[in-house]
């Protein structure tokens, strides 16, 4: 059948038309009379569909022949419209399509899920960058490089959910299909669909068919043109109708050759609909008079771009201008010298997993961590072992360029103090990615898309989570920078910036500044005045002073919070550790000592073998004067007394669930949950933060001697937020959800840079 789904606005998206153009074959040697049905729906909360529209037609087909044949357009008005992950809904509706024969019932179904939204994509006049514009909106692009989602093929539709809900979770907003892999199977497609993944599909062109590599490669592109080009219009038929769908490319970095790069040209060329993405109403009513339907085309929709450095990307032209893949120090991020034109397809750095992820994927010779060699000029050239360097590690150090990042923390003593410690370099190291090139939002950069994300085997380089699917600390520095109302520090010129990428104007807001040094107190603190930040824009608020003041510490923590001031809720925090300039993060150490007393409180619902959990954490250290006063100190969670036991888990009858929490509790027809909120209370007398706190989830066996080393982690698990630090008396909330088999008694434990026992909580 192979239907062609294309949706066209008028009247400033109030009017819309749904094309479909589809092929019926009739194989057999009568005339086929038939009735073809198509019908829209949308599905509501509660399993309910809602028919939007039902329309069947008569048609015959004779024998022995295909037919083309296009449905007249179904009108909607005011559809509910897709939007891209961080800008609105993802709206998607439901298209049903049966063919009835006379006399035999239904011969053919298909259906698709759709979504209602137009995408256009030119180049920049001031940044000469791509952009993109979805239902009339400029989106500003902040995502990555996908590879391929497991090297040996085991391409599962719960292993696709996992991937694309990740990056959806890190406020990513594209994926780039890099064109050394391969199209993904349509199940990936349809998550990001649903999670609001812009794709950037390209084709199979890359350093393996222009004579580079050893052995070398064909320098004429694919052996066999004619069947590319076959497997390239059946994989556009395959994708056309995802909204998700938003690019496609010739290859990567180079252009496919003469023949097979004209080809697709052609038949991708854009319908005269969406040629022109400035015409008006009248203008848009003449060319739908006179063009063709836009679902007979191949796919009219969307732009063709031949290779992935060429027209809005890198610089335009076809040079190696991405990257680069290295170790930066974190202020080069947001340096105007740092990258030249408007959109990078590719940046990239380093990405060490946590250290059971080493365990449980290497043997123990591959347990050793890498020789920190010291070079004559003051640099360490980190120099890892065979394994690490076949798994493609980068190291944490640049020799000429740019000092050790994790030795700025101490010389790392074993595998778990390196790991723990890459955790926080890879944490700042993304987040200042992300924050620098959003610094420069529609000013000097359209987009990023960071080299890579994950790996489809057991490697080191770059990635945001591991083969095994835990994430690094670099997964929540991008989820922190890509927000879209964001506060951030310009750690070039020190001045507290907020974002706002929305289509709306933030008003009535206030930033809370508050400086906290590692004796617990809060010797710097300011709120502002009221601000307003225009919609799509980056405003500079103040200089964050601290550094220059007379007595300013070492090594301090910075604490920023934008809240509204009708009623202090907090729309954006960001947690900064930090040095002065020509200092490090030694001092770090020895805060590990630190016994900063904590509180946990947890709601855990269990249906089947899924486990939602809600786990608040308080931080229970005294305040200081300054934090005292603040108006955004926390978050507001009700009433969470109850009866508690110091050093042990307690619980406390209550109604304290909110109503998140019963939504969740209705939808999943809990089968056995907590009737109690459970507590448990972490000794400590000292006062301070408490700091780079992550939770991780686990079975009830232990693990055994390092040789026989067994994972207890129940994987994957998705956070609403990890890698956290809390300043004293505040409280935060992270929801946790995972699979877990009836019986399996995970446990959730919570660890930190200065909570070095496991605290456990039983489910």
């Amino acid at each position: 059948m192979d239907p062609h789904l294309v949706s066209t606005f008028h009247d400033d998206f109030k009017r819309s038309y749904l094309h479909c153009t589809l092929q019926l074959e009739n194989r057999s040697s009568w005339i086929a009379d038939c009735t073809l049905k198509i019908q829209v729906s949308t599905e509501l909360e509660g399993n309910i569909c809602l028919v939007e529209h039902l329309q069947s037609y008569a048609i015959t087909i004779p024998p022995q022949s295909d037919v083309e044949y296009t449905i007249p357009p179904l009108f909607f008005y005011k559809p509910n419209l897709w939007w891209p992950n961080g800008m609105g809904k993802q709206s998607l509706y439901n298209v049903e399509i049966s063919v009835d024969v006379k006399g035999f019932g239904e011969s053919d179904s298909w259906s698709h899920y759709f979504g209602f939204r137009k995408i256009e994509s030119t180049i920049d006049d001031s940044t000469g960058g791509r952009i993109f514009k979805l239902n009339g909106e400029p989106i500003f692009i902040r995502g990555g490089n996908w590879i391929l989602s497991d090297g040996l093929l085991r391409l599962t539709k719960k292993r696709y959910m996992t991937d694309i809900k990740f990056h959806a979770d890190m406020n990513f907003n594209m994926l780039r299909c890099w064109g050394g892999g391969l199209a993904e199977r349509p199940d990936f497609y349809h998550f990001c669909d649903v999670y609001g993944l812009m794709v950037w599909q390209e084709f199979w062109i890359t350093g393996d068919v222009d004579g580079r590599g050893i052995p070398v490669s064909n320098p004429n592109g694919p052996l066999d043109h004619d069947l590319f080009l076959l497997c390239a219009r059946d994989t556009v038929k395959l994708l056309r109708n995802h909204a998700s769908l938003a690019l496609w490319v010739g290859g990567n970095e180079q252009v496919p050759p003469v023949d097979i790069n004209k080809a697709l040209k052609s038949d991708l060329k854009l319908h005269p609909m969406f040629a022109s993405s400035q015409a008006s109403d009248s203008q848009e009513k003449h060319l739908s008079e006179e063009a063709t339907d836009p679902s007979k085309y191949l796919d009219g929709t969307r732009v063709y771009v031949q290779g992935s450095m060429w027209d809005g990307f890198a610089n335009g032209k076809g040079d190696f201008t991405d990257g680069p893949y290295e170790i930066q120090y974190p202020e080069s991020f947001f340096k105007d010298s740092f990258y030249k034109y408007g959109f990078n397809p590719e940046v990239g750095s380093v990405g060490v997993p946590v250290a059971e992820t080493i365990r449980a994927t290497m043997p123990p010779e591959g347990w050793s961590i890498p020789i920190f060699r010291k070079r004559i000029d003051g640099y360490i050239e980190e120099v890892p072992n065979p394994i690490w360097d076949y798994h493609k590690f980068i190291p944490y150090s640049k020799p000429g360029k740019v000092h050790d990042q994790i030795e700025l923390y101490g010389h790392p003593k074993d595998l778990d103090d390196f790991c723990e410690k890459a955790q926080l370099v890879n944490y700042a190291q993304y987040r200042a990615l992300l924050e620098g090139w959003t610094s420069f939002m529609w000013t000097k950069f359209t987009g990023v898309l960071i080299w890579k994300t994950q790996n489809p085997w057991t490697g080191l380089r770059g990635q945001f989570y591991d083969h095994l699917h835990d994430q690094t600390a670099g997964f929540y520095g991008c989820r922190c920078a890509a927000e879209p109302i964001h506060v951030q520090l310009n750690l070039a010129s020190y001045f507290i910036e907020v974002v706002n990428t929305t289509a709306d104007e933030l008003a009535d807001v206030a930033v809370e500044i508050s400086v906290w040094d590692l004796d617990g107190t809060s010797p710097y603190y300011k709120v502002t005045e009221k601000i307003v930040i225009p919609p799509k824009k980056v405003k500079q608020i103040m200089e964050m002073k601290y550094p220059k003041m007379k007595d300013a510490k070492p090594v301090y923590f910075l604490l920023l919070k934008l809240f509204r001031l009708s009623d202090n809720r907090i729309l954006s925090r960001n947690f900064y550790w930090l040095h002065l300039p020509g200092k490090d993060y030694k001092l770090l150490e020895q805060y590990q000592q630190k016994k900063i007393p904590l509180k946990i409180y947890s709601e855990i619902l269990v249906s089947g073998t899924k486990h939602q959990l809600r786990m608040i954490v308080e931080n229970k250290s005294t305040k200081s004067v300054a934090e005292s006063i603040h108006p955004a100190s926390g978050i507001d969670l009700g009433d969470v007394s109850g009866s508690h036991s110091t050093g042990k888990e307690t619980t406390h009858d209550g109604n304290e669930s909110g109503s998140l929490w019963r939504k969740i509790h209705s939808s999943l027809g809990v089968a056995r949950t907590s009737d109690n909120l459970r507590t448990l209370e972490v000794d400590g007398t000292d006062s301070g933060i408490a700091f780079f706190l992550h939770f991780s989830v686990h079975t009830s066996g232990s693990s055994t001697a390092e040789e026989k080393y067994n994972d207890t982690r129940i994987l994957p698990v998705h956070y609403s937020d990890n890698y956290f630090s809390l300043a004293p008396g505040e409280q935060t909330s992270i929801d946790i959800s995972f699979e877990a088999a009836p019986g399996s008694s995970p446990r959730v434990v919570l660890r930190g840079w200065n909570h070095h026992l496991d605290h456990a909580v039983m489910i």
